[in-house]
C-alpha cells in the first residue's frame, strides 16, 4: 500500500499561501499598533505637560518645555516622540513661578487619525485638545 505525501509544489504552495496570509494579517495588526501608540502618547504628552506645570511651581522657578521632532523636554525629563506621530512645529513653551504660560500658542501633533491640537490659555497654563 503506497504512502501519499505532499509533492514539492504542493508543499511550496502550502507554504506561500500561508506566508502571503501572515503578511496580510501583520499589516492590519501594524496599523492598530500604531493607532494605539499614539493614542498612548498623547496621554502621556497631556501628563507630561502638566507635571512640567507643577515642576514650574514647586520649584518657584520658570521652566521651558521644548517640543521638537524627535522628542518633548522640560530639563528634567524626556518624552519620546513615535514614528508614528509627527510634530508639526518645534515650539519653547515656558512656564512662570504660577506654571502659567504667556502665550496663546498651539501646539499640533499629526497622527493616522488627522491632526490634533492643544490649545494654550494665557495665564492658567490649561490646555484645550481637539481634533481635525
Amino acid at each position: 500500500m503506497p504512502i501519499k505525501a505532499f509533492t514539492l509544489f504542493e508543499s511550496l504552495l502550502t507554504l506561500s499561501l500561508m506566508t502571503f496570509v501572515l503578511l496580510v494579517l501583520s499589516g492590519s495588526v501594524r496599523a492598530s499598533f500604531d493607532q494605539v501608540e499614539s493614542q498612548i502618547f498623547l496621554l502621556e504628552f497631556e501628563h507630561f505637560y502638566r507635571e512640567s506645570q507643577k515642576l514650574s511651581v514647586t520649584g518657584q522657578e520658570g521652566l521651558t518645555l521644548r517640543i521638537s521632532q524627535g522628542e518633548i523636554s522640560n530639563g528634567y525629563s524626556r518624552l519620546s516622540v513615535p514614528k508614528s506621530v509627527k510634530v508639526l512645529e518645534d515650539l519653547d513653551l515656558h512656564f512662570d513661578q504660577a506654571g502659567g504660560n504667556s502665550s496663546l500658542e498651539k501646539i499640533r501633533f499629526q497622527t493616522q487619525e488627522g491632526i490634533v491640537n492643544y490649545q494654550l490659555f494665557i495665564g492658567n497654563g490649561k490646555i484645550k485638545k481637539t481634533k481635525d
